[in-house]
């Protein structure tokens, strides 16, 4: 198919640069300008990626990618959208907006008929990671439709815009570095090679976010 090809060349010349820069957010210093420099390159590397990822997902139906796409890109969207929500609780404005709706809705419903597809056998890629890549995405848009209808409520406090945003652009991170993996890294067994970033960045993002919590009790500890 014609059009596939050039889609094709995109997405792996972007997703070869966004894994590479990618690396660059996560050792500078956050909130500084080479942090904020850095994300917004390789969030523009993740969106043509993704962009790509779609149209090639279209034109060749299957069902890892489509997984795959669906939660990279919610991930993504949601990790940068995170960042206009910081203070739900004072500011009606940094509440979600119909796009942070539909979005995460639409991710959702992607994940729920990606679950329905491999049920029915119809699987055109691994079936584990395929399924791993689904619960993913019901899980973060589970989430999403909870801080959004519940923008005040439990488990929100003013630091949990850096958590949320942590954690997506991680697990954005993962997926691109998943499937370059999957694609490069032959000499890992399956699955493993597609669900070890996954795995890695999960641990990851779990123990950073124990670190800054402990660092903030110690803090105010040492205030009171």
């Amino acid at each position: 198919m014609p059009l596939f090809l050039p889609f094709l060349i995109v997405h792996i010349a972007t997703g070869f640069a966004a894994v590479l820069v990618g690396v660059i957010p996560l050792v500078t210093r956050k909130g500084s300008r080479a942090h904020r420099l850095w994300g917004r390159l390789f969030a523009g590397l993740m969106a043509v990626l993704l962009i790509c990822a779609w149209v090639m997902t279209a034109l060749r139906f299957n069902t890892y990618f489509l997984a795959l796409s669906a939660t990279a890109s919610l991930y993504l969207f949601s990790g940068v959208r995170v960042l206009r929500r910081k203070r739900p609780d004072l500011r009606i404005e940094d509440r979600a907006r119909p796009l942070d709706w539909a979005a995460t809705l639409g991710v959702i419903c992607v994940g729920l008929w990606v679950l329905i597809l491999l049920a029915a056998g119809r699987s055109d890629g691994p079936t584990t990671v395929s399924a791993a890549l689904a619960v993913s995405a019901l899980s973060v848009g589970a989430w999403d439709v909870w801080r959004f209808s519940a923008p005040g409520s439990w488990p929100f406090s003013p630091d949990l815009w850096t958590y949320e945003h942590l954690a997506k652009m991680l697990g954005a991170y993962s997926a691109v570095l998943s499937a370059f993996s999957g694609n490069f890294l032959a000499a890992l067994p399956a699955p493993w090679s597609q669900l070890w970033p996954t795995v890695l960045f999960q641990c990851l993002i779990v123990g950073w976010i124990a670190t800054k919590l402990v660092r903030k009790r110690r803090a105010v500890s040492c205030v009171g």
